[in-house]
Parts: structure tokens; sequence; C-alpha cells
């Protein structure tokens, strides 16, 4: 049996959608119990892009883009993946590191890195990857 939390990647779609869903409280924004390979839109809302790069079944890099970053949608949907994977601890200092600055900041927790990016036009980019 494939492992869930991967040690290169994210995990398995399996595993990644369904502690994200755990801990999603927004019905909208609930992730699909199953998925394809390759680049996939899980949504594409007025207030949130998510896609993730799934190959083989497992979750390479999961991608969100805001034009509203401090939206309590955003914030739900990206503490979805944060408690879900396990990885609190200072993203919370590099999300404002990031929309002070209006450009980019990155830090790892629990092996997971977060890097941010948010444009002179408020737009904020968040990309999650198993940090190298």
């Amino acid at each position: 049996m494939a492992q869930e939390l991967g040690t290169t990647d994210l995990g398995t779609y399996d595993y990644v959608s369904r502690v994200y869903n755990e801990n999603m409280r927004l019905e909208n924004y609930k992730l699909p119990t199953t998925s394809g390979d390759g680049e996939i839109i899980f949504f594409d809302t007025d207030e949130i892009n998510l896609t993730m790069e799934i190959k083989e079944q497992r979750v390479e890099k999961i991608t969100i883009i805001t034009p509203a970053p401090q939206s309590s949608t955003y914030m739900q949907v990206f503490e979805g993946f944060e408690f879900g994977l396990d990885a609190l601890g200072t993203w919370i200092n590099t999300y404002h590191r990031s929309t002070s600055t209006h450009g980019p900041a990155s830090d790892v927790v629990n092996g997971i890195l977060a890097s941010y990016n948010k444009t002179k036009n408020n737009v904020l980019t968040v990309s999650l990857t198993r940090a190298k």
C-alpha cells in the first residue's frame, strides 16, 4: 500500500482530500473524494482558485490564488490544509510578511514549504510543496 503522507510529495490525494475536508467547514469548498492525475482545478470562484498537481495519485503541489487574502473564505481554505497536514507553525508570520510587503515570502513547517507572493494588485498566490 502506498504511503499516505509523502516524503517527496504531500501524500496521496485520498489522504490530502480527507484531512482537508475534515477541517473544512464551508461545504462549497470541500474537495471531491476522488481525482484524476494532472493539474486539476478544484475551485475557480471570485474568491478562490485552487489547483493541485497530482502524479500517480500523489499530490505534488497545491496552489491557492485569491484576490481577497483577508477574506474568511481564503483563511478557511488555507487552514483546511494547514490543520489537515499538521503544519501549524510560523506560516501566519510568512503570510503577514508577504501581504505587508507585496512580495514573496516562504517558510517550512513540518517539512512542507509554503511559498507566498502578493502582488501590488492585492492578489495572493500560495503554493504548498514538500521541502527538498
